[in-house]
């Protein structure tokens, strides 16, 4: 029954696409109408000069918006689809700007007829990469590849300010089951380009995280450790959530707690990939690892 159901309603949102794409003449087809749904593809745009009909919306994620896409209209995401298909093809977009992490929801999109572009940098280095990639899509290829020499200038520019390299333990979450972020995710690479010696243990997992023991921690003995917790907090939250993990009797005996380098992170900065990578950096080096 719940498969007949969900071919029906995708046989439905398909002829609404279809009647939206027809309705919409020429001028649908030479007007980019852009859908981000991430802050990196969001922002890209807004730096081209390009504001997108809609952008997505998660918790935590708000105040990675610059003020040009700050009051578009807000698509909320869910795992694993990503935003309602429904107001999706409402909007009759030409190009949806996306991420690996809504696999199953750009499968429907392109089934819907969307144009769907997996554009949010994993890396540090992949940021002018996609910056030329978003450029060449909505029509803005040479600014696109201006903005991307910036880019890489301003990146090259932070990692030779790295004066010290401590070690540093990245996690994501701040309850009984912290995971570590690893080399392959956005925050891990990150504190990398910072400087910092990120501390894995030789741990891998595809999708950037894993796993972690009060033994690893202890064994570890980070200089710097970071937490970045899931959605919006404020400080008395962040003091909170600090103190709880200082509080760890294993935890305690380690350099980071010794020496006050537990930090709990403000916003989504480690989390999500900005065009303003050098500047995320900077931040990291300067509030964190205390080494330019």
């Amino acid at each position: 029954m719940r498969s007949r159901l969900a071919v029906l309603t995708l046989a439905a949102l398909t002829a609404l696409a279809l009647t939206l794409t027809a309705t919409g003449g020429a001028s649908a087809a030479n007007t980019k109408r852009v859908v981000a749904l991430t802050p990196f593809t969001a922002n890209a745009l807004a730096s081209l000069g390009v504001v997108p009909i809609a952008r997505g919306d998660m918790p935590g994620s708000n105040d990675r918006y610059v003020a040009k896409v700050q009051n578009i209209k807000k698509l909320p995401l869910s795992h694993p689809n990503g935003p309602n298909m429904e107001s999706l093809a409402v909007l009759n977009p030409s190009l949806v700007l996306s991420s690996p992490q809504w696999n199953k929801g750009n499968k429907t999109m392109r089934q819907l007829g969307m144009k769907v572009v997996l554009s949010d940098p994993q890396t540090v280095d992949d940021v002018p990469k996609q910056t030329k990639v978003i450029g060449k899509l909505v029509g803005k290829t040479k600014l696109g590849i201006d903005r991307a020499a910036v880019q890489a200038k301003n990146i090259a520019a932070a990692r030779r300010a790295v004066k010290r390299n401590p070690t540093v333990l990245l996690i994501l979450g701040v309850g009984h089951t912290p995971y570590a972020f690893l080399r392959n995710s956005w925050g891990g690479d990150v504190i990398t380009q910072a400087g910092g010696k990120l501390i894995t243990g030789g741990l891998s997992n595809s999708g950037g995280f894993a796993r972690i023991s009060n033994e690893f921690v202890v064994e570890k003995n980070p200089d710097v450790i970071i937490a970045v917790p899931h959605g919006t907090t404020n400080a008395a939250d962040r003091k909170e959530l600090a103190k709880y993990l200082g509080d760890n009797p294993a935890w305690k005996t380690t350099k980071a707690v010794q020496n006050h380098r537990l930090f709990v992170s403000k916003d989504n900065a480690l989390l999500q990939a900005s065009p303003l990578a050098a500047t995320v950096i900077g931040d990291v080096q300067a509030q964190y690892l205390k080494n330019r």
